[in-house]
Parts: structure tokens; sequence; C-alpha cells
């Protein structure tokens, strides 16, 4: 660790590592549609409550970001496929989010770059 900064540049590396892994697979996402990402793929099957929660947005964000992810945007626009948003069978008024086969092969790719030795 750099002692004066609190952060090292190997640190720094792995962090460059993941972004330039997304804007390599998807050079339009945004940061923010990364962060509802990782959120979802550690938190299978979570909430859009939940998901508001833990990162800090209000509803139409989070809305906005899963539909980002998911296969259809408005307007029958494609969205990235990542994330598929259903109704929860127990009560209705409540959606779940999870990864799509697509999505579960995204993380997967980002967990093995990260226990890779940097590059």
């Amino acid at each position: 660790m750099n002692s004066s900064s609190g952060y090292t540049k190997a640190g720094m590396m792995r962090v460059c590592q993941i972004l330039e892994e997304f804007r390599q697979i998807y050079p339009d996402m945004q940061t923010q549609t990364a962060v509802f990402f990782v959120t979802i793929a550690m938190n299978p099957g979570i909430t859009m409550k939940e998901l508001m929660e833990r990162t800090g947005t209000v509803q139409s964000t989070c809305s906005r970001n899963v539909s980002l992810l998911s296969e259809w945007l408005k307007h029958n626009k494609p969205g990235y496929g990542l994330v598929q948003a259903m109704e929860d069978p127990v009560e209705r008024r409540r959606k779940i989010v999870k990864l799509t086969p697509k999505g579960e092969r995204l993380a997967a790719q980002l967990d093995y770059l990260v226990s890779q030795p940097l590059r």
C-alpha cells in the first residue's frame, strides 16, 4: 500500500482491468449500470427494493438500469440481455432480479479476471 495515499498501484490496475473488460464487451455501458450488474450477480434473486437499497438509488434509477441490463428496453430496443426481472410468485407486486445465462457467463468471466495475475 502507498502509505501516503491509502491505495496501491496494483489495486488500481485491477480496477482498470475490470472496467476495461466491461468497456470491451459493452462499450456504451455506464459505470452505474455495471455496478447494478455486479450487485445483482452478488445477490441472486434480489428484489427491486433490495437493489435500490444496496445501490442507494431511487426507484426510477433502479428500474432504468435493470431495463438496460434486461433483454429489451422500451420501444423494442434491445438491452444487454444480462438480467431478468420477474414477478415474485409469493408477492405479485414484487419483482425479483437474477442473471440470465449470458449474465452468468459475464460474471464468471469477471471472476476469472480478478483471480488472474495482473498483466
